[in-house]
């Protein structure tokens, strides 16, 4: 009887303690509400020369003056370490339809205004406004420990637009490749070509990270999955600060949804040039028609015992990636319902 009594009496504490799940998701918002929260300040980056060839990328607009956070590698030439002559910044309709012709419409240009090379971190001025997005607002990264909820959005290759993935965070990694203040972390959250410069956003829809890189294969040629890299946030903050960059940083404490933003807000003004007071080193203007005197930012180079983590360039023609966009979802259309059909058949036999 004592010990039936005990039993019931441990059953007892042990009910009215909140469950592990219930503890985790307190104040938290599902992956749907982030979507729908950041999704609209997302942008897919298409970075573009005369003879065709460009890279594409993921981007997020941090302000009201039009300012929009991407990865370096996504606006710079690495052979040149300028920016592509022409970006062209497409942002995500009320409604996806799954069609790139219709949702990639409408797209307005952007100058590059300052690029970090080593911190793969580059910052964007529109040159108009679109008829309403969303600010991304960033959160601070000191918080987020190993075992917190992300979700990433992106633009991934051979994939749709506007995709959403979630997983963990996995660790924290300090001078990724070797470069000091490359603070990063390391996530399972799905991040491929194309994702580049997207958010990687906590439980509450703040950016706590830039989304850079991909471990794919180690140094013996061994495949590598779910070993994924995000630029912290407040390695972010710090750089934007050194560029003079106001943003828009979300509470400590209770990240609140982006603010929807119209077009009767003043125009957007570009972000002035660091002084000479900045380190060359961290902060690399970009400008049109640089002076030939600049001399590009080197990265450092891979440690050969590390993997080979950074996302390579791949050239490509802008309106073939749309095209293959559109064929390779056409394929994949046809495919599944050829599939039902056989399925169909199947069960009519």
């Amino acid at each position: 009887m004592n010990c039936l009594i005990a039993l019931i009496l441990n059953l007892g504490l042990l009910s009215s303690e909140p469950s592990w799940a219930a503890v985790v998701m307190k104040g938290d918002i599902s992956p749907r509400q982030i979507y729908q929260r950041a999704g609209p300040g997302v942008v897919l980056i298409l970075s573009v020369n005369k003879d065709g060839t460009g890279e594409m990328g993921t981007g997020s607009i941090i302000d009201a003056d039009g300012h929009v956070l991407t990865n370096a590698h996504v606006v710079i030439r690495q052979s040149t370490q300028r920016p592509f002559e022409t970006l062209h910044v497409y942002f995500k309709p009320a409604k996806l339809t799954g069609d790139p012709k219709r949702d990639l419409a409408d797209p307005i240009n952007a100058t590059v205004l300052r690029f970090d090379r080593e911190l793969d971190l580059a910052l964007l001025q529109l040159e108009a406004k679109p008829s309403a997005y969303k600010i991304v607002p960033i959160g601070d990264a000191s918080t987020v420990e190993a075992g917190d909820p992300v979700v990433a959005i992106g633009h991934p290759e051979q994939g749709g637009l506007w995709t959403l993935t979630q997983g963990v965070v996995s660790t924290v990694i300090a001078n990724l490749g070797g470069v000091d203040g490359k603070d990063v972390f390391q996530t399972d959250a799905s991040i491929n070509r194309g994702n580049s410069g997207g958010p990687l956003l906590n439980n509450r829809g703040a950016m706590i990270g830039v989304n850079t890189s991909m471990a794919r294969k180690a140094k013996d040629g061994l495949t590598i999955t779910s070993v994924n890299f995000a630029i912290k946030s407040n390695v972010v903050k710090d750089w934007l600060a050194k560029a003079g960059s106001n943003v828009a940083y979300a509470p400590a404490d209770a990240e609140s949804a982006p603010a929807a933003v119209t077009p009767s807000e003043p125009e957007p003004v570009p972000t002035k040039p660091a002084q000479a007071a900045a380190e060359p080193k961290v902060e690399t203007p970009a400008q049109p028609q640089p002076p030939a005197t600049a001399e590009p930012v080197q990265a450092h180079p891979v440690r050969p015992s590390q993997p080979k983590i950074l996302t390579p360039v791949k050239p490509f023609k802008a309106a073939d990636l749309i095209e293959k966009e559109i064929s390779e979802m056409e394929d994949l259309e046809k495919e599944m319902q050829g599939e039902i059909e056989k399925r169909r058949d199947a069960l009519e036999q």
